[in-house]
């Protein structure tokens, strides 16, 4: 059995952290060398078209190369992420990936696995971004990005095997508490369970020696064998807390 997960990357906010790590990355060298300053300014990434148009090809490198980390549990449905492409409102817009996984999949990762999608294509469009730049700072994003993708590997955990729920029956109800036989006769005992429950019920004499018990299409039978009085219990094989006792009285007539 399978289920289908969705995960929601909001691509505005995916670009915003790209340019506010490159950002801080360029305050902290200016910082650290006044000399730095022109190199500062051309490392971090803005608003300037063809910037954005690099931030954009980036994006969705990244995500396609993130979707064959998923192709194990991508859907065969058609949809897909490229075609799943929704706006938000009028200025952002969602990235939608859907997987089918295990229905033992546990759902408590669904949004840390959205989460770590998004942080990976961050710091792989980063590890591009300074990759013309800086090879050092372009290495170290690409450590991040192999450690997105093992916190997301570890995402894809099963819950433990859930126990069958069985309609056991909660009570035991038959047509009067006694039987009234002579030797040799054969009684048909009925009795009501549970709605939709399973059929668990068994039957046992207390005295083999005077009734014979066996199931029937209605119910039980009970046969006397000879005179005397015994108790047969109807009960639960799975609950000995729920039984009926009737009492059968065999003589030599029912007088």
């Amino acid at each position: 059995m399978t289920q289908t997960i969705k995960l929601s990357l909001v691509k505005a906010l995916i670009i915003e952290n790209v340019k506010n790590e490159t950002f801080l990355r360029g305050q902290v060298e200016k910082a650290a060398d006044q000399k730095a300053i022109a190199q500062a300014y051309h490392e971090q990434a803005g608003n300037e078209t063809y910037q954005e148009r690099m931030l954009e090809r980036a994006l969705q490198t990244n995500l396609a190369e993130l979707l064959t980390h998923f192709s194990d549990y991508l859907t065969s449905s058609g949809q897909s992420t490229g075609d799943n492409i929704i706006d938000l409102d009028d200025t952002d817009e969602k990235i939608i990936i859907y997987l089918t996984v295990s229905d033992r999949f546990n759902k408590g990762y669904t949004n840390p696995l959205a989460k770590l999608a998004s942080k990976y294509i961050e710091e792989a469009m980063l590890m591009d971004w300074f990759k013309p730049i800086d090879e050092k700072k372009s290495a170290l994003y690409a450590q991040f990005a192999e450690k997105e993708l093992q916190s997301i590997r570890r995402c894809f955990n099963k819950t433990a095997p859930v126990a069958p729920v069985v309609p056991y029956t909660s009570f035991i109800k038959t047509y009067g508490s006694t039987i009234e036989m002579i030797p040799g006769e054969e009684a048909t005992v009925t009795y009501e369970i549970s709605d939709g429950a399973i059929d668990d019920i068994e039957v046992r004499a207390d005295d083999k020696i005077l009734v014979d018990t066996g199931r029937s299409e209605q119910g039980f039978t009970v046969v006397a064998k000879q005179r005397g009085h015994t108790d047969i219990m109807l009960y639960s094989r799975h609950n000995p807390d729920i039984c009926k006792t009737l009492s059968v009285f065999i003589t030599d007539d029912h007088c």
